[in-house]
């Protein structure tokens, strides 16, 4: 890639409908779309099915009470022309409305022309490489998952046995950290002993103070680690996206934002010494950590660009699951009359997502110098926080806004706080305050 390059990532996008033709009508939010077409490669994390229902055959697939997110037809040519490229989609919500959903997605983005990775009809293609042709040279993207819903791994075929379609998957072995206190009851319960312990379905080790540990599967990595390699052989700039739920403080998800796990930055240097450019991280729903390794950016939570809670239908399911009945009896008199909005509003308020840091998140725009042996490394890295106007009337809600001056303050310091290695100062430009990071 020539020097000045530049590329911008952006989070989930969960978008249940077109919001194009509300532009022109939105200065803010066009505010944030040109800074995304600013760039030269733009990319993000589509978390959802976009599928026509009139004409649908499959059907949808809920997992532990999650939602069947869905969008309408539309929804991929007004990605693309937003400026979106290119899009990593192995995570947890690729099969919400199975097989059928996950190919009807394929085919309307290639319709759209939006690049896109991470599914497929078995192993070898949801782990392969996908490109995007650009002026200025070839894009690679390699997209995976640690999280995702059972059996909706793909598999590579094994001897007569076939491959089966799904999501590139990263499995994670977890292990909760206990105090010592906690852990001798908790090994009181059975016959088993040691430094690792299972109870309840449960891996329990001990320590000092709470924690989470993640182990990456040793053949999954490998295997991923030589499709990064393989799209740094084919094209001139690679990213590297992975979808990650698993947090330091996962126990806590609700009260407070949720922190990288440690694993995260392990694979990510693993991945730019395999030849990846960018390293991004999305899943957890709030903004993580930024580091810099090598000269390459890596970004452990990118939150959500979109966040759509006109989710409609959602599946019967959802609606009869007996914690979700149990929610509505409480919250509506008249339970029965509950809609699909009445569902998502409740189960929101008590899963978590009733929060500003929820619809708070940042947008970087990295721009890169050529090496004198070739290599590609930044030159500048500047971030952007957005506002995604938490609390207005759900038609508004979701979509991105530059946020006002203490807004952007408080969720630079967030980023901050959780970035002890690079060094980010806050800066005014055209009304919008932002970080540039000191890439020396």
């Amino acid at each position: 890639m020539p020097s000045g390059f530049t590329f911008i990532a952006v989070g989930d996008c969960i978008m249940s409908r077109p919001l194009g033709a509300t532009v022109a009508a939105d200065p803010e939010f066009a505010r944030v779309i040109a800074l995304l077409r600013s760039a030269d490669l733009r990319y993000g994390n589509l978390e959802t099915t976009i599928v026509d229902l009139d004409t649908f055959t499959g059907s949808p697939y809920s997992w532990d009470a999650d939602w069947t997110l869905a969008s309408h037809p539309g929804v991929a040519p007004d990605l693309a022309g937003l400026g979106l490229q290119i899009v990593s989609r192995a995570n947890n919500h690729a099969l919400d409305w199975g097989l059928e959903g996950m190919l009807e997605t394929s085919r309307r983005l290639d319709e759209a022309g939006i690049v896109h990775a991470g599914v497929g009809r078995h192993g070898g293609l949801a782990r392969s490489p996908r490109y995007l042709e650009l002026p200025q040279g070839r894009v690679g993207l390699v997209s995976f998952a640690s999280t995702f819903r059972p059996t909706s791994e793909a598999l590579h075929y094994c001897g007569a046995a076939p491959g089966r379609p799904g999501v590139s998957a990263l499995a994670i072995e977890t292990t909760h950290l206990v105090e010592r206190e906690l852990y001798a009851a908790l090994t009181a319960l059975g016959p088993d002993s040691g430094d690792v312990i299972t109870r309840f379905g449960v891996r329990f080790a001990p320590a000092q103070q709470r924690a989470m540990r993640y182990e990456p599967d040793e053949n999954d990595l490998a295997d991923i680690l030589k499709n990064i390699r393989l799209a740094a052989q084919h094209s001139d700039f690679v990213i590297a996206a992975l979808h990650a739920h698993q947090a330091e403080n996962e126990w806590e998800s609700g009260l407070q934002i949720l922190r990288p796990a440690a694993f995260v930055s392990d694979v990510a240097r693993a991945a730019i010494d395999a030849g990846a450019a960018a390293f991004v991280t999305t899943g957890n729903h709030n903004v993580g950590s930024i580091e810099i390794y090598r000269g390459k950016p890596i970004f452990t939570g990118l939150g959500n660009f979109f966040w759509s809670d006109i989710q409609e239908p959602l599946s019967a399911e959802l609606h009869q699951l007996p914690a979700n009945r149990r929610l509505l009896a409480e919250a509506f008199e008249y339970p029965r009359r509950a809609t699909d909005a009445d569902l998502s509003a409740i189960v929101n308020a008590t899963g978590g997502f009733a929060n500003e840091f929820t619809f708070e998140t940042v947008v970087p725009r990295a721009v890169y110098q050529s090496t004198p042996d070739g290599d590609l490394c930044l030159s500048e890295l500047a971030i952007y926080p957005v506002s995604l106007r938490y609390g207005e009337r759900l038609t508004r809600s979701g979509i991105p806004a530059p946020p006002g001056p203490r807004q952007a303050k408080k969720i630079l310091a967030d980023l901050m706080e959780m970035s002890p290695t690079v060094d980010i100062r806050v800066v005014e430009d055209d009304g919008w305050v932002h970080g540039r990071v000191n890439v020396a």
